[in-house]
């Protein structure tokens, strides 16, 4: 039996259990125990730090300073402990666990790795102290991890051992909803390559025309296919039409061309008179996206960005 077969192979057993500590919990083992949970429904997870009982325990996470892949141990606390991606992040239990049961959970490593980089990474950066972004003094913006970790009970409620394990136990109803989110996200980015790829490409690769209104920034930024194009064409749910531009990079406000100065704010007729088209919706005054009625009138529309 390969090392990667051995966490699935405990799953099955009906009367496995699994466990973590207990006390106050953090985002990296609820989400670990919500990867579990997605593959074992009716695994019961129990919270202990007595040796004894995790010893006995068929699957142990975030707790023990074990890593054994073999023994079903994924501990990260250990001095010893080295399992780091090649971009420096390291695992914490989240990771580790996933590393075992993404691709099964997901039907490809493709999206598994997906999924990585969409939620596990970061988890496990912060649950590792790794600084990933800098925040503006005075905004607090909310993790995953800090969202999972205010399930936990405050110094002004009942903080006894039921209570704290009740909490887990929302936590964890909570992660999993979290987790399928992403994945759906995931499988469907992997979709969406499939249908940029059938989209058709106007004025020398500037414009892309998609008929369906797909997640495209990735595979359009991913791609040197794309390297000179400006603004993509493609249907809202509202019937509408629009020209999105293309941002410089990845989780970039900057664009590689916004759309005319001229057309910032402007609605309906107003858009009409400037662009000299009729059936204009609406530009952004940021001038990221512009909306037309018509698929014609989007793709004109972009062709004049294009001559600004």
């Amino acid at each position: 039996m390969n090392k990667e077969s051995r966490l699935h192979a405990a799953l099955q057993h009906s009367g496995a259990i699994a466990a973590t500590h207990s006390g106050s919990f953090h985002a990296d083992e609820v989400l670990a125990a919500a990867v579990l949970r997605l593959a074992s429904p009716s695994i019961p997870i129990l919270r202990t730090r007595d040796p004894a009982e995790l010893d006995a325990a068929d699957i142990v996470f975030d707790v023990g300073r074990i890593f054994d892949q073999e023994t079903c141990r994924f501990d990260h606390h250990q001095l010893e402990f080295s399992e780091t991606r090649e971009n420096g992040i390291p695992f914490s239990s989240f990771g580790l666990i996933w590393r075992e049961l993404g691709a099964e959970l997901c039907g490809s490593t493709i999206t598994s790795s997906r999924v990585d980089r969409l939620l596990v990474q970061g988890v496990d950066a912060v649950d590792c102290g790794i600084s990933l972004s800098k925040e503006t003094p005075s905004v607090n913006v909310m993790s995953i991890s800090s969202i999972i970790g205010g399930f936990n009970p405050g110094w002004q409620d009942d903080t006894g051992p039921e209570a704290r394990n009740a909490a887990f136990e929302r936590a964890v109803a909570c992660a999993i909803s979290i987790l399928q989110n992403v994945i759906r996200e995931a499988r469907g980015l992997e979709a969406a390559q499939a249908v940029v790829e059938q989209g058709i490409l106007l004025e020398a690769g500037r414009i892309l025309v998609l008929d369906r209104s797909v997640p495209w920034h990735e595979a359009v930024l991913g791609s040197s296919r794309y390297a000179q194009l400006l603004y993509v064409v493609s249907p809202d749910t509202q019937t509408k039409w629009h020209v999105h531009t293309v941002p410089g990079h990845a989780g970039s406000f900057s664009n590689r061309k916004s759309l005319p100065a001229a057309w910032a704010g402007l609605d309906n007729e107003e858009l009409d008179r400037v662009t000299g088209l009729t059936g204009c919706v609406f530009c952004h005054r940021a001038r990221f996206v512009a909306g037309h009625g018509t698929k014609s009138g989007a793709v004109e529309l972009a062709r004049l960005a294009l001559r600004d």
